[in-house]
């Protein structure tokens, strides 16, 4: 061997022998280190153990420090105002919300903030680290400086979560708060906090801090329930006591969420079982609103579930955190697990549609959220998380319809009430309770001055909703009845031009599902719009002469007349069309042809069987098939479907027989004339030729009681006789004399009658009020203006004041025997007022009985005449002040017995306040524009329904009385504090 080589084998063999001394003493370390895990493991536990323990000495360090900052606050505020300095930071005017420092009955000064001014020179105010509330005047308040307002308020606002006042009271009783108090005060209690509500409201449940060790708190919002103080709020499942510990301290969803939500729909469902629900029908059920797409379509999640979607949110972030993405072929329908691109969260979801090959559109449906992700983001969802039903609730908004005629929301009112409801917590109230999907609901919710709001009448209000009556559904299937809607099974397909889309998708939008098996009773029972002639031609009676009903004159004169015979099944027709055609979605676009069946939704929101005259533009002009009226309306009020195309045409046109306008066509004024003759009108018509074509025009001699037409307008001018010898102006020769005793003998005695004769009677006796500076009882009854209002004197306390004076009024009536009296009279006389005769006299303060709306007959008097044609009067309720404008068939002669009684609403101006000079910006009352309609209603709601006190400043020229809510507080003050009056000494 080479020399070289030698001493490279020998530097190799060494370095090998190193080596191998390395990775021997490796190793061994390797097993040491192996030896030691164990205990750097219980190392590291005692470090993270002491280091907790550490964090809970600090955390209650911090509470001690901020405890210190806190007496530290209250003591240098108290130093301060205790000095001359915070004797000049006096306070002359106060306002509403304004920050200050009170003092307390305790002689210390506290911030404070105020709440109310009552007047007097008296403030209420709240202090704001305890949350207790006082009436204190403006010497006993100051100005707060800045530093003593850096550091945040310490009350809390709680509410006691879960319960109520006692069913039958909306207020809590004196006992309960007692006993609430002592249960409470001073005392150190534990906390669990439900929830937050609006205003930063804490919705708590309260435990007893002192009990003994290892036993489990006392809830105070039980005790309250056992002790018969309170009441379990409506859908609130009652806890099993056995339990409660856990389900306090460490809890458990499927525990704490209520047998209703427990029991909704599963995974699968599309609808909910009845079972479920039947409980819940009609009654307040509080939620949270998650999403909102429009008025058909608003996800909500009971209150309750918030715990059990936290620990879905658990389970699944702990199932698919660290899970890798799979290959699977999804398809519609299946159910994944979604994780969100911007939170990092995972969802339950199903498969609406696949967008693309690598996009998928899916809902979230314990959330409500529709959206469209990656492939890439999708997981199958584990068995074990299907069990689960979903834990969000598809609703509609009842009672409402879109605007502008059409079936579509708009997007303002998508965007408006997605904008007031998302995220809001509120009350829904189901409508039904054969539930539907998705449920019909009423939403109620708090507005920004905590005012109980209906969101349907919120929207109807904005003007992006019409209010809608709703219609009893049919009891076996939603569509149209069979014999009505029967059509041929052939259809040939030459005729048909145009196939309505019926969406049979089980995941098709909200608006789509509610109507689904509508729409399918559809597809047996109308056709495709066809070509002209796909509905039969008016049947013509099968005689000589018949009655009809003008229903439209033509622009070309053409007369449009409906038999008689035929009005029950024309009407019948149209409820039916009216009850069935709101399950019609959105029409794709549609080129329309000259002649083609449609249906027709006509200005007054009704639908019509119509036939396309011409297309002009984005216009179309339409026939009203049944009604003979042509219009021109937008393309968004037809859609392409045959209604009842066995049942023919039920308006027949007709033109005169053998007479020529002049000029050879119906002149402009002529056919005025023919419309206001005409429409609507029962006629008789004489069948003169019948026309060549089943379409054509019927020839006829039409009469309007007793008068032939053509010879009227001929009369006039307007045409002439093809044959002279034609004698129009007689009578037919079937001709009676209905006509002329129904229209043409005019007898006077009738009139003269003592029966029909009204009696001039005197005017009511008015009502007089107790003397100036002397307090009374009283009910507002109407109110016209915030400042004038009609009361009338409360009876009881009337009859208190009576004793202490005299024993009757000028009069010399008492007034709680009047009282009973007229009630009993009034009651006796609704039951035989069909004997009174008519009223026949309309002259200014006439006294009578006035129908109101509640069906029943009060005492009025006439205000005015307010229309002629047809007659209507101006009537004002004298017991109650209010008027309202009445037919004469809803007024009667008044029997002189009631005339004795004087008329209890007495017409007052309120004392003490005024219009504000800042307040033209707001909507004015129209005949009180000096006021503002917010005004109107602050005023309404201080005075409704609540028993008042009133003090007499003037009798003349006007009666003034200033009103008092509790014998010392002027009902007006709550308007000033609003800035909606002035206060006017």
């Amino acid at each position: 061997m080479p020399k070289h080589l030698s001493e490279n084998y020998k530097q190799l063999n060494e370095n090998y022998k190193e080596l191998n001394k390395k990775y021997t003493s490796m190793n061994e370390n390797q097993e040491e280190m192996k030896n030691d895990i164990p205990v750097i493991k219980n190392t590291l536990e005692g470090f993270n153990s002491r280091l907790e323990e550490a964090k809970d000495k600090i955390s209650e360090l911090e509470d001690k420090i901020e405890s210190l900052d806190f007496l530290f606050l209250l003591k240098t505020i108290e130093d301060f105002y205790k000095s001359e300095d915070g004797e000049n930071l006096e306070i002359l005017c106060p306002v509403q919300d304004q920050a200050c420092v009170a003092k307390f009955e305790d002689g210390v000064w506290y911030r404070a903030k105020v709440i109310g001014l009552p007047g007097h020179r008296e403030v209420e105010v709240k202090y704001v680290d305890f949350g207790n509330t006082a009436k204190i005047t403006l010497k006993e308040m100051r100005k707060i400086k800045d530093e003593f307002l850096s550091p945040p308020e310490k009350a809390i606002k709680c509410k006691l979560a879960y319960i109520e006042p006692c069913k039958g009271t909306l207020q809590w009783s004196k006992k309960a708060k007692e006993k609430f108090e002592e249960k409470t005060q001073d005392k150190f209690m534990t906390c669990s906090v439900i929830r937050i509500l609006e205003d930063n409201v804490l919705l708590v449940e309260l435990f007893d801090s002192l009990g003994a060790p290892g036993m489990t708190p006392i809830s105070i919002n039980d005790q309250l329930i056992k002790e018969g103080l309170a009441s379990y709020e409506v859908g609130y499942t009652i806890k099993d006591n056995s339990k409660k510990h856990t389900e306090v301290w460490d809890p458990s969803p499927e525990e704490i969420i209520s047998n209703e939500v427990n029991n909704l729909n599963s995974v699968t469902a599309k609808s909910l079982p009845n079972e479920n629900l039947q409980s819940l029908y009609n009654k307040e059920l509080p939620v949270h609103i998650c999403n909102v797409i429009s008025p058909e379509k608003i996800y909500v999640q009971w209150l309750l579930t918030e715990n059990l979607i936290n620990s879905l949110e658990e389970k699944m972030v702990a199932a698919y955190e660290n899970s890798q993405w799979e290959p699977i072929k999804w398809e519609n329908d299946m159910h994944c697990a979604v994780k969100l691109p911007d939170n990092n969260q995972w969802r339950r979801g199903q498969i609406i549609r696949m967008v693309t090959d690598t996009l998928v559109e899916v809902l979230l449906y314990d959330v409500g959220v529709e959206l469209v992700v990656n492939i890439n983001c999708l997981r199958e969802l584990q068995e074990n998380l299907k069990t689960m039903g979903r834990l969000c609730l598809e609703c509609s908004l009842v009672d409402i319809r879109p605007t502008g005629g059409s079936d579509k929301w708009t997007a303002t009112a998508c965007d408006c009430l997605s904008l007031y409801l998302t995220g809001a917590v509120a009350t829904i109230i189901l409508q039904e309770n054969n539930t539907t999907w998705p449920l019909p609901v009423k939403i109620f919710c708090r507005n920004e001055k905590g005012e109980r709001v209906d969101v349907s009448k919120y929207l109807i209000k904005k003007g992006l909703a019409l209010r809608e009556r709703r219609i009893d559904k049919l009891d076996s299937s939603h569509s149209l009845s069979e014999k009505s809607l029967e059509i041929p099974l052939k259809q040939e397909d030459s005729m048909v031009t145009k196939c309505i889309k019926i969406n049979s998708d089980p995941d098709k939008k909200a608006a789509d599902i509610i109507n689904e098996h509508r729409v399918s009773a559809f597809k047996e029972n109308i056709l495709e719009a066809r070509t002209p002639g796909c509905y039969k031609p008016p049947v013509i009676p099968n005689m000589k002469v018949f009655e009809a009903v003008v229903s439209c004159i033509g622009d070309d004169g053409t007369v449009f007349v409906v038999p008689k015979l035929s009005e029950f099944e024309l009407i019948k027709m149209m409820n039916e069309i009216q009850n069935n055609l709101k399950c019609l979605g959105l029409l794709e676009p549609y080129f329309w042809k000259k002649g083609e069946a449609c249906a027709v939704r006509g200005s007054d929101t009704m639908w019509y069987r119509g036939k396309v005259i011409e297309v002009v533009g984005g216009t179309i002009r339409v026939q009203y098939l049944d009604h003979g009226l042509t219009e021109k309306i937008p393309q968004c009020h037809l859609y392409p479907i045959l209604l009842y195309p066995d049942t023919p045409q039920f308006c027949i046109p007709c033109q005169l027989y053998h007479t020529i306008p002049v000029g050879s066509v119906w002149q402009p004024d002529a056919i005025e004339l023919l419309q206001e003759l005409l429409s609507k009108r029962e006629v008789e018509i004489h069948i003169m030729e019948l026309p060549e074509n089943p379409w054509g025009k019927l020839s006829v001699h039409l009469y309007f009681d007793g008068m032939s037409l053509s010879y009227f307008m001929a009369h006039h001018k307007y045409c002439t006789f093809e044959h002279s010898e034609e004698v129009l102006k007689e009578k037919p020769t079937d001709y009676s004399k209905k006509y002329e005793d129904e229209r043409w003998e005019i007898r006077f005695e009738e009139l003269l009658l003592s029966e029909t004769e009204t009696p001039i009677l005197p005017p009511y006796l008015p009502s007089s009020l107790p003397p100036p500076e002397e307090l009374y009882a009283v009910q507002v009854k109407h109110v016209v203006s915030p400042n004038e209002v009609y009361i009338c004197l409360d009876s009881v306390e009337n009859c208190n004041l009576c004793n202490q004076h005299s024993d009757t009024d000028d009069s010399g009536v008492s007034w709680e025997s009047e009282s009973e009296s007229l009630n009993e009279a009034l009651r006796r006389f609704n039951t035989n007022v069909e004997t009174f005769p008519p009223l026949t006299d309309f002259r200014t303060e006439m006294p009578c009985l006035a129908e109101y709306d509640d069906g029943l007959w009060y005492r009025a008097k006439i205000v005015s005449i307010k229309e002629f044609n047809p007659l209507a009067i101006l009537v004002q309720f004298v017991d109650y002040g209010s008027t309202e404008k009445l037919t004469i068939n809803r007024l009667r002669q008044i029997p002189l017995h009631l005339m004795q009684y004087p008329a209890r609403a007495i017409k007052v101006l309120l004392a003490g306040f005024k219009p504000p000079l800042k307040d033209s910006g707001k909507t004015r009352i129209p005949y009180c524009p000096k006021w503002s309609m917010e005004a109107l209603w602050a005023m309404i709601d201080c005075l409704q329904g609540k028993q008042l006190y009133a003090s007499s400043m003037t009798r003349a020229p006007e009666q003034i009385v200033t009103l008092y809510e509790d014998e010392q507080y002027p009902v007006h003050m709550s308007l000033v504090e609003m800035g909606l009056a002035e206060r006017d000494e």
